[in-house]
């Protein structure tokens, strides 16, 4: 299975601890990849949507660029690509 190493995991733990692991007692991080994409999933029920600043930042550590959220089955899901036809153009 492949997987980010374990100092990027702990960064990107750290960027949305706040919003997702503040009441949990474990910071296990749960994501895939798919093909040029990475997706990473967080409850919703135990968090909430991240915000544009924390979206960004998470893509600057994985080197990839945002695409869009779905929710599926009581989760949020955030695209990033490693396409070189990325469209991340958000503004905070």
């Amino acid at each position: 299975m492949l997987r980010f190493n374990e100092d990027i995991e702990k960064e990107i733990v750290n960027v949305i601890k706040e919003y997702e692991f503040a009441n949990k007692a474990d910071d296990y991080l749960n994501y895939d990849f798919e093909g040029e994409k990475v997706i990473f999933s967080l409850s919703i029920a135990k968090g909430e949507m991240l915000p544009v600043d924390a979206l960004q930042k998470i893509g600057e550590i994985i080197g990839g660029c945002f695409e869009y959220i779905t929710v599926v089955n009581m989760e949020y899901r955030f695209y990033y690509t490693y396409s070189d036809k990325c469209v991340c153009k958000m503004e905070l």
